[in-house]
């Protein structure tokens, strides 16, 4: 005869026998890849090429200017001579300026074009590129204003009043184009700002993240 069992006491645990094997925790679903490396190696590349373009024909046109300042010992005579090189020397300077943004642009191009590969591909190493390159994109957009400051902006000074000196054949005086220089400086340093500045901030901006950061482990 069966006797009947005891009720479970209100206190008792509805725990599980404890001498059956406990079955293992469920696995946590796979990480979910952010998509921001590839967006950034798609742009990276779009963006490196179009700079490494445009900064190798600044190059180009530096290397084809060097001639330039001793390009008024040709003509036979010496007040004309006197004028071409007083407008043709600050032209020079203004394109070794020139030349030297394009030289960083050209660099951090190439740079940039292997690190987007690098992003396209989730790569760990672009990782942390991609945040040197960005802190050294900043400090080049500081150094691009400084040249347009320092070297461009005073050529073009010493240029617009060479152009301002020469006499032309109706013999009416040329107007004082010194005051502009300043203007042409500050151009070229606004559009350097605007240009490359939100790059390398929106790269420091994502790729310091760690959800991006934990993304790109190949």
């Amino acid at each position: 005869m069966n006797t009947p069992t005891d009720p479970p006491s209100p206190y008792q645990s509805p725990t599980a026998d404890l001498s059956q094997p406990v079955a293992p925790l469920q696995e946590l679903p796979p990480h979910q890849r952010s998509g921001a490396p590839k967006v950034f190696g798609v742009l990276s590349i779009i963006f490196s090429s179009v700079v490494l373009l445009g900064s190798a024909l600044g190059l180009l046109g530096t290397l084809a200017s060097s001639a330039l300042a001793g390009a008024g010992n040709m003509v036979p005579d010496a007040d004309k001579a006197a004028e071409l090189n007083a407008m043709l020397a600050p032209m020079a300077r203004v394109y070794q300026g020139l030349g030297l943004e394009s030289l960083i642009l050209f660099l951090m191009s190439v740079l940039l074009l292997a690190i987007g590969i690098g992003q396209l591909r989730y790569r760990a190493w672009a990782r942390r590129w991609s945040v040197y390159w960005a802190v050294a994109g900043l400090a080049c957009v500081v150094l691009l204003v400084v040249i347009s400051m320092v070297i461009v902006s005073p050529a073009y000074a010493d240029l617009l009043d060479a152009l301002s000196r020469i006499k032309p054949p109706n013999g009416e005086q040329m107007p004082q184009l010194g005051a502009l220089s300043g203007m042409v400086g500050g151009v070229f340093a606004v559009i350097a700002i605007i240009l490359y500045t939100p790059y390398p901030a929106l790269m420091l901006l994502f790729f310091t993240r760690e959800h991006v950061r934990a993304s790109m482990t190949r």
